[in-house]
């Protein structure tokens, strides 16, 4: 069996380093994890076919592995632009009053 290389992503949050500070985030800091997440995926599709070029030859040579490669690099670049974005300082928590009637049974 061969061994398993598993690499960090290639980019880098702060989220472990500062957890309020992804809660705060919001949206756009899960938007931008999930846009990571893809990049990496896509870098890892390309990655796996260029290190099997024996076994797959013909998806090797084709337009797939630039293809990935090309969405690992728009995916990174959505990645790095919402992280980069300051968070919306107009958005206030408002806590929410709620009203409770009792009934009382009549017997």
């Amino acid at each position: 069996m061969k061994d398993v290389m598993i690499s960090p992503s290639t980019i880098e949050t702060n989220s472990m380093t500062e957890p309020t500070r992804s809660r705060r985030r919001g949206l756009s800091h899960l938007a931008g994890r999930l846009f990571a997440m893809n990049a990496d995926r896509w870098r890892r599709r390309a990655s796996f076919y260029e290190r099997h070029r024996e076994y797959f030859p013909r998806i090797a040579s084709s337009p797939f592995v630039d293809r990935c490669r090309e969405l690992e690099a728009a995916y990174g670049d959505l990645a790095r632009l919402l992280f980069a974005m300051p968070p919306r300082v107009d958005l206030v928590p408002v806590q929410l009053t709620v009203s409770r009637v009792r009934y009382h049974r009549q017997s």
